[in-house]
């Protein structure tokens, strides 16, 4: 009597399903990576290379490419005219200069490390500081510089606390 067992039938129901997530997590992660980058998109950005990743915006910040050893990825990007700061050792900030790609100025460079942390940094954008931990949490805004010193000193205080505490 021809026709299929139970058994082949599974085998071709779970063969088909093992195709169609592929198929529908390729279409998910396409989709993801054409999303603009954005000041607040910038820790979100981690999924997208497994490993240390770095995100590199050129040609006034309107091109952003994430790169993890030979893989890259371009993303389009939304950001505004950007500045970048950083504290020194006596906790005064400091601009950033991420030099030139191919000619073009970069106007921002942010890693990501594979163990989940991200490049901490103050974003000045459009009369606005944006405070980017590190670590945990979340992108904090503020309307001047100091503030966005203090708290970046406040969450350095944090991390030292802690650290005694392990």
């Amino acid at each position: 009597m021809p026709g299929f067992s139970l058994i082949e039938l599974i085998i071709v129901i779970l063969i088909a399903s093992l195709f169609a997530a592929l198929i529908f997590g390729q279409i998910n992660f396409a989709t993801k990576k054409k999303d603009k980058m954005g000041i607040f998109q910038l820790k979100k950005t981690r999924g997208i290379l497994p490993g240390n990743a770095e995100l590199v915006c050129s040609d006034r910040c309107r091109q952003c490419t994430v790169e993890a050893g030979d893989n890259r990825i371009n993303i389009p990007s939304q950001f505004k005219p950007i500045k970048a700061y950083v504290l020194d050792d006596s906790g005064s900030p400091q601009e950033v200069d991420f030099g030139r790609v191919k000619e073009k100025k970069v106007c921002l460079r942010f890693h990501y490390y594979a163990n989940g942390s991200t490049s901490q940094m103050i974003l000045e954008s459009e009369g606005k500081f944006y405070f980017v931990p590190s670590y945990f949490g979340n992108i904090e805004v503020f309307d001047d510089l100091d503030a966005a010193t203090e708290r970046w000193m406040h969450y350095r205080n944090q991390l030292d606390s802690m650290g005694t505490f392990f």
